[in-house]
């Protein structure tokens, strides 16, 4: 599926006392908000796969809203109009409340990191903002802590993430709400040698193809989630199930998803220059039945799944 020998590296490392499982419902509709990390797993799949191939008997939606090199202030989105902090910030607020998700995955301190130990109060302040501004959807948040840095000058770099993951903690607990540790899960299992084998990464600090690949079972522990574990027949179950045509068809359906809230010009859609071709605005919406298509071809899929 994803790998055997990941899986079983996963169990075979799984902590001793693994966090809480975190429950998901069917009809739940998950947004995902984040930087890189988020924007880039849309490219690939694997981890939506996962939670989806762990849930073969629930209808779990997902939208991808990372934007690369974000953070809890949104200061990526800025653009010409954008270019005020507050609108940036609002945007990302905005966008996230209409999709009227029901689950909210927050990915973000990998950026905020490069501050030092002499950003941690900004950080943690932007983060107690950012979740107070989403509690309109009434939404069942889990807080995700940033990956560590796999190779390079990972050591130096690591010890700073490794701060911020702990604001992400010291946050969630104050406000009861899960945490899905993957800083604890990847650095465990990949982060202690000079390059992992196999490679997880092009740059050290972003996951490459294999990297998603590979990791896709630390995503799901570290949302308490371990399909294989119910007994040996699970576990072979979950070994040799063959996701890879779900996998394309989330693949698919994260592209256009991507076209109808990011669309390219949108500038000259929806920003200063729509006097030039505003008119074409109203095709934008015209992805909305495609991504219901796709969404559809996934449940189809989903029920082949062994349960």
């Amino acid at each position: 599926m994803f790998g055997a020998a990941a899986v079983l590296a996963a169990v075979a490392l799984s902590p001793a006392q693994p966090p809480k499982p975190f429950e998901f419902k069917d009809g739940d509709r998950v947004v995902w908000i984040g930087g890189t990390l988020v924007e880039r797993e849309q490219r690939y799949g694997y981890w939506e796969t996962a939670l989806i191939a762990a849930h073969p008997d629930k209808s779990i939606t997902l939208r991808n809203l990372g934007w690369s090199g974000d953070t809890v202030r949104g200061e990526s989105r800025g653009r010409f109009d954008y270019a005020n902090a507050d609108k940036c910030f609002r945007q990302l607020v905005d966008q996230t409340l209409e999709l009227k998700p029901t689950v909210i995955f927050v990915s973000y301190g990998t950026n905020e990191s490069f501050e030092g130990e002499a950003g941690l109060p900004r950080f943690e302040k932007g983060l107690e903002k950012l979740l107070d501004a989403l509690k309109p959807a009434n939404a069942r948040v889990v807080l995700f802590t940033p990956l560590p840095f796999l190779y390079g000058n990972y050591a130096e770099r690591n010890a700073d993430v490794k701060r911020y993951a702990g604001v992400i903690r010291k946050v969630a607990a104050a406000r009861n709400l899960p945490v899905a540790d993957v800083w604890e899960q990847i650095d465990r299992r990949w982060s202690h040698s000079p390059v992992p084998a196999p490679p997880l990464s092009d740059n050290g600090m972003h996951l490459d193809e294999t990297g998603y690949k590979v990791t896709a079972d630390d995503f799901l522990a570290a949302l308490g989630i371990r399909p294989w574990a119910g007994s040996p027949d699970a576990l072979m179950r979950w070994r040799t199930t063959d996701t890879e045509p779900l996998r394309k068809a989330v693949v698919e359906k994260n592209q256009l998803f991507f076209h109808r809230w990011r669309p390219q010009n949108e500038t000259y859609l929806f920003g200063f220059r729509k006097h030039e071709q505003g008119k074409n605005a109203k095709e934008v919406a015209e992805f909305d039945p495609l991504v219901s298509k796709a969404e559809a071809v996934i449940a189809n899929l989903r029920k082949t799944l062994p349960k």
